[in-house]
């Protein structure tokens, strides 16, 4: 099945609009959607515009405003869901010797392109002149077989290429190429013009490079061991380094043990008024001279004795004071000579 607007006059062809909730599907070398213009017309050719949730075209069919005439392209504006292009496909807005139509595809999920389908706005295919028509593609992955010959191009004879601008996270199976090849291949040449500009945006990525190997050694342990830290009896005080694991926990399992169902937690959060000065930590390989001193403590022993203060307070003390015995001066009776 078909749906056709043609001209074959001055008058321009007219539009296709097309809105539908779930697929549309195309299929057939006589199926599609065309607003063209006959050869000999002078008219322009139509606008298509799609709005599907997926749009599937096989076995030949074409979504075409190709221009046969003098007359310019028509403009392909497709939003879907999913499209897909298959065994010589076609989405088209070439022209014999006139610029070449504008083809805007919005896809949301994939674009995919099999077995010699194509995306087009080519001028001149009856090698005369004409610009190329500019291509816009919108679609998170366009996908393709490197070796199936599927193209999107916006070349030109005579006239300068179009310009293509892709904007995706990856491209696979096609290729920007400076001439056209027995691949998949985009491109935007002209065989006598100014070629076009490809722009494509998306994520640093060269899907033909293949895999990145990463390499397996990430770090090398030998240097994460300070060789700073001494030990042993020859070592001095101030070289020795201590190592200190804090906290009720201890050393977590390694990877291969199950979790240790003592383990608790512990807040080391910070309690009001208390600053946190992590700048002069120090850093790996710097000598670690960590001075612990436990403040003295004074032990409370029972009273041996007392002291009379000059105010008259009496203090109690832990070792009795001192006496010194002085003589009164005075003489006993017994101890008198005579």
């Amino acid at each position: 099945a078909s749906l056709r607007t043609t001209t074959a006059s001055s008058d321009n062809a007219g539009d296709i609009i097309l809105i539908a909730e779930d697929t549309i599907n195309l299929s057939g070398a006589d199926s599609g959607l065309f607003a063209n213009t006959e050869s000999g017309s002078t008219g322009d050719g139509g606008n298509i515009f799609i709005d599907p949730r997926t749009v599937i075209i096989r076995d030949g069919a074409r979504v075409a405003v190709d221009s046969q005439g003098s007359g310019k392209g028509g403009n392909i504006t497709l939003l879907a869901g999913f499209l897909s292009l298959d065994n010589q496909a076609l989405i088209s807005a070439e022209t014999k010797s006139t610029d070449g139509g504008d083809i805007t595809l919005q896809v949301g999920d994939a674009l995919v392109l099999r077995d010699q389908s194509n995306i087009s706005t080519t001028a001149g295919t009856a090698q005369d002149g004409g610009n190329g028509g500019n291509i816009t593609i919108n679609a998170p992955f366009i996908v393709g077989i490197s070796k199936e010959d599927s193209n999107i191009a916006a070349d030109a004879f005579e006239g300068r290429g179009g310009n293509i601008k892709i904007g995706t996270q990856g491209i696979f199976g096609l290729e920007f190429r400076n001439q056209k090849t027995e691949l998949s291949d985009i491109t935007a040449t002209s065989e006598i013009g100014v070629d076009g500009v490809v722009e494509i945006n998306g994520p640093d990525v060269d899907p033909s490079q293949g895999l990145v190997i990463l390499p397996t050694n990430l770090a090398d342990l030998s240097r994460l061991i300070a060789q700073s830290c001494s030990a042993g009896e020859e070592a001095t005080a101030s070289e020795i380094s201590t190592f200190m694991i804090s906290g009720r926990g201890g050393l977590p399992p390694n990877p291969n043990q199950t979790l240790n169902s003592d383990a608790v937690w512990q807040d080391w959060r910070f309690v009001d008024g208390q600053v946190a000065n992590f700048s002069n930590h120090n850093k790996p390989g710097d000598n670690l001279g960590i001075n612990s001193t436990v403040p003295a403590t004074r032990q409370i022993v029972e009273a041996q004795g007392w002291v009379k203060r000059a105010d008259g307070s009496v203090i109690l003390v832990s070792q009795a004071p001192t006496v010194t015995l002085h003589s009164s001066g005075l003489s006993s009776a017994s101890c008198v000579r005579h």
